[in-house]
């Protein structure tokens, strides 16, 4: 009883400690006036609208067609389904629940660390590993308040499977297995991505009781049963068909007497052990996962599509002590972490099921820092670990005492000053930062949109159609549904080879390819709902000359498709951040996969001396060049700025005849420099110069910070 009581009193306590260290993003960003929208601060990420918007349609009817929200209790959607009823039943806005939906769920991390800790005998150990799992930085990053994705349960989860398997191999309990079952079963369901985990450390179960059991005793009925149920929720059935598959076999073993078929449970427990390996593919599902990251191209029937992974920023390969702090907080911390897993294996072998966490950690080197986050908690009951088999060393029993305790300190520092900021920086810091970072800043990240985007949106809502279609980057494609209720031709799940169309679009000097391309590509898109790339480049399974075709769209005497709904054209002025990515998908030709290269930066304005940067970049006022090696020669300087009535007013100086553009974005603060290709795109000209042809497009909101043109037909 008193052990219980202590457990609940540790689990209220890390609760709350890491559930306000997940809230400390909103002391920052409720002071921001531009973050809020209908009296609420809006979420810091992206993806969260994806979600957000199928809870609008299960409440409100909405999205009727959008074909990306059709299936709303499909695996993957679940956190749509939970968000709408905790509205509906808790009578909550949307914008409240996936505000504070993630610190809430993803806060309970500690619960299964705690527990780890009871299991063993050391509640103190699960206890500070908790504190120090549940505010892990790269946990933390994923989980804030605000952070509204599928994160809060992809490593919640997991833990909570990892610890129920552990607890049915250290008490032989069947009731254990069968709730990492259920836990197993819900899991894809709230998260679609999850499955490689869970397969990974399934297998790594299995495997351990097979080599540690089975061979040993093939008459152990309990790891007979227990492998068999296992095996359920990962066989390639309906979730309904595994939970009731579940529930009877879990009754079927606990009810009947089946200790005279051991040698059926045997051939059982084998059989379904190899139906799970092969009927879910399992090398297949870790090695597909590992493809898509680390893939430069995606190859379709010959034709070279740039692959989006290799151009997401958490895709990007990252340095060493980079990944050690985001798994721990430090490159120290890491190594205790690594060490004190060892130890933990070498006394409790069952521990080996969660090498999966680790190595999917990492796969942060050749991922991105995504990947980081599966490993924070079990780096952290390993680093712990570490400090109490350090102390049973220690002979002076007040010494012994504290280790513990100020070795857990130690590995939690960086990540608190992480989160909240401590010191300013200076020399000492700044030389052991690789080892043991301490943040003289806190972790602050800005709402995925502002008040005055939003705006746009909302008023775009109101002049368009449900039915109508917006064109625009991937990244903003979730938001625009959630404010706008219509739909993208691309978003965040569905951005692969229909980048190349967008990118296209955006980046051509001919008017007529842009507007011809985006009704062909709305057109096939509604009447197929598939990736139109490959329906527009791709004939009897052969790729045709994409040029070719290209060409034929721009032609002014081209006649598009009409379309039963209007298609708009979206320019957001954030886009300039990411617009030279933007353009790589296109800046190449599908046939050969040859790439080409041009000049595109945007930066903000500095002026120094006789020189003015942009960004870091450069310019001598003198020479009007940018200072560069080689010497790059400046042909025309643009001012671009808004006069006090909100009129654009352009001004050009012309100084040589070849080089590249200096643009000028005086109302911004901000500059581009950019060479012929981009100075003439779509974008630049639409966005920065209002210049756009009258005969295909019509302006609908010329907003400073976004800009939308209807396309006409």
């Amino acid at each position: 009883m008193k052990e219980n009581k202590l457990t609940l009193i540790y689990i209220a306590f890390a609760y709350v400690f890491v559930f306000l260290f997940h809230l400390y993003w909103l002391t920052w960003a409720s002071k921001i006036p531009e973050f809020y929208w209908h009296g609420q601060v809006m979420i810091n990420n992206v993806d969260g609208y994806y979600y957000g918007s199928g809870a609008q349609k299960i409440l409100y009817g909405m999205h009727e067609y959008n074909p990306r929200l059709e299936h709303l209790y499909s695996p993957g959607n679940g956190l749509m389904v939970i968000t709408a009823y905790i509205a509906k039943f808790f009578h909550l806005s949307i914008d409240s629940v996936m505000l504070y939906l993630p610190a809430i769920v993803s806060s309970l991390v500690v619960v299964p660390i705690i527990l780890i800790g009871r299991l063993y005998g050391n509640l103190l150990w699960g206890f500070l590993a908790a504190l120090i799992g549940g505010i892990g930085w790269s946990f933390y990053n994923r989980t804030l308040v605000g952070y509204f994705d599928t994160d809060m349960f992809s490593v919640v989860l997991p833990v909570f499977v990892l610890y129920f398997l552990l607890a049915s191999i250290k008490k032989e309990s069947l009731t254990d297995v069968f709730v990492a079952v259920i836990l197993a079963i819900i899991y894809p369901w709230v998260y679609g991505s999850g499955k490689a985990v869970l397969y990974s450390v399934v297998a790594l179960y299995g495997l351990y009781l097979f080599v540690f059991r089975v061979l040993k005793n093939k008459e152990d009925v309990f790891v007979l049963k227990a492998i068999l149920l296992i095996s359920i929720p990962l066989l390639p059935f309906n979730i309904f068909i595994q939970f009731i598959l579940a529930i009877l076999i879990f009754l079927t073993f606990k009810k009947a007497d089946i200790s005279k078929y051991q040698k059926q449970l045997l051939y059982g427990a084998i059989v379904a052990f190899l139906a799970f390996l092969f009927g879910t593919n399992l090398v297949m599902a870790v090695l597909k996962h590992i493809i898509s990251y680390t893939e430069s191209s995606k190859n379709v029937e010959n034709l070279h599509f740039l692959n989006v992974a290799k151009t997401v920023r958490e895709a990007g390969h990252i340095p060493w002590y980079i990944v050690f702090d985001r798994i721990i907080g430090s490159s120290v911390g890491l190594v205790i972490a690594v060490i004190g897993y060892i130890l933990l294996i070498k006394r409790y072998k069952e521990f080996i099921i969660a090498l999966p966490l680790w190595g999917i950690g990492f796969f942060a080197f050749f991922g991105g820092l995504r990947f980081t986050v599966y490993a924070v908690p079990i780096a952290a009951v390993s680093g712990v670990y570490f400090f109490f088999w350090l102390a049973e060393k220690i002979k002076n029993q007040k010494l012994k005492k504290f280790v513990p305790i100020i070795g857990s300190i130690i590995l939690i520092i960086p990540n608190i000053t992480h989160i909240v900021g401590c010191c300013e920086d200076n020399k000492l810091l700044a030389s052991i930062e690789k080892f043991y970072p301490l943040s003289s800043t806190p972790y602050i990240v800005p709402t995925t949109f502002k008040k005055s985007e939003v705006e746009v949106l909302d008023e775009l809502r109101k002049k368009s159609n449900e039915k109508d279609y917006v064109i625009t980057w991937w990244d903003y494609g979730y938001p625009i549904w959630y404010y706008a209720n219509v739909n993208t031709l691309i978003d965040g799940g569905k951005h692969h080879e229909d980048n190349f169309i967008v990118s296209k679009i955006l980046t051509t000097s001919n008017p007529y390819l842009a507007r011809n391309l985006s009704l062909i590509s709305i057109k096939k898109y509604v009447e197929t709902n598939k990736t139109v790339a490959p329906q527009l480049f791709i004939k009897d399974g052969k790729p045709i000359n994409v040029n070719e075709y290209l060409q034929k769209v721009g032609s002014s005497s081209f006649t598009p498709p009409k379309l039963d709904r209007s298609v708009y054209l979206m320019l957001p002025y954030r886009m300039f951040k990411i617009f030279s990515t933007v353009g790589a998908f296109s800046d190449r030709n599908l046939n050969t996969g040859e790439t080409f290269s041009h000049f595109f930066y945007f930066g903000r304005i500095a002026k120094s001396g006789e020189y003015l940067f942009v960004g870091k970049i450069p310019i001598s006022l003198r020479g009007v060049v940018v200072v560069s090696e080689p010497v790059i020669p400046i042909k025309d300087i643009y001012l671009v700025a808004y006069d006090k009535d909100g009129e654009l007013k352009v001004q050009r100086q012309h100084i040589r005849d070849k080089g590249i553009n200096l643009i000028l974005l005086r109302s911004y603060g901000s500059a581009l420099l950019v060479d012929d290709y981009y100075f003439n795109s779509t974008f630049i000209q639409m966005f920065v110069f209002e210049n756009y042809d009258k005969k295909l497009f019509e302006p609908v909101i010329l907003n400073p910070w976004m800009k939308i043109y209807k396309y006409k037909q």
